[in-house]
């Protein structure tokens, strides 16, 4: 082949790129917009819901077991679970469950 052919192609395969980034850039455009939007909503109800107590787990009033201390103890231990651990914490547990030796 010759050198002109070369170029030749090299130029069309570059057009080729340049066409397809071009496309891409589009057509992702109008993707990135959607997501923008999303994160100001998210962002706008985060901010309307600043002043409203966070929801917890709230017990039926019906529920003969809503005041017992085996519910309170469970309650308090599914906090602490969510609670991060320190490494030293994940590997030989938090310290406040008794050892036995």
């Amino acid at each position: 082949m010759s050198e002109n052919t070369v170029n030749r192609q090299f130029l069309e395969r570059l057009r080729r790129v340049e066409q397809q980034i071009r496309a891409f850039k589009e057509l992702h455009a109008s993707e990135l917009q959607i997501v923008l939007d999303e994160l100001a909503d998210i962002a706008g109800e985060v901010e309307a819901s600043r002043g409203a107590p966070l929801p917890g787990p709230q017990p039926p009033v019906d529920d003969p077991a809503a005041n017992s201390p085996k519910r309170a103890k469970w309650l308090a231990e599914q906090e602490r679970k969510q609670r991060p651990q320190s490494r030293r914490e994940l590997l030989f547990g938090r310290g406040e469950e008794p050892r036995s030796d």
